[in-house]
């Protein structure tokens, strides 16, 4: 989880880039797609077999959660994404 968040940080311009109607970039959608979400989804299969995580958490969800908390601006930068990615994995948050 802390290489792709550090692969989203990175490449903010990324998302913009997938999201886009340029059809030159379509492949790297697909790719993004049919490489990282059955790689989560095989640990995330794993994680559910032991009983350590709801076996209804897709992969696909939880990229996007992650995607999302990766979202850099004024005021939150690579540090807050990590420690919000970090909270969303841990499922709890003892401080509040």
């Amino acid at each position: 989880m802390d290489a792709f968040v550090e692969f989203l940080v990175t490449k903010h311009g990324l998302g913009a880039a997938l999201q886009s109607e340029d059809p030159s970039l379509q492949s790297l959608h697909s790719l993004m797609l049919d490489t990282l979400v059955p790689a989560c989804a095989s640990l995330l299969d794993a994680a559910a077999a032991r009983g350590e995580l709801d076996p209804d958490v897709t992969a696909y969800t939880l990229m996007r959660a992650v995607g999302n908390l990766c979202i850099l601006g004024p005021g939150y930068d690579r540090e807050h994404a990590r420690a919000m990615v970090t909270l969303l994995n841990a499922g709890r948050d003892d401080r509040i």
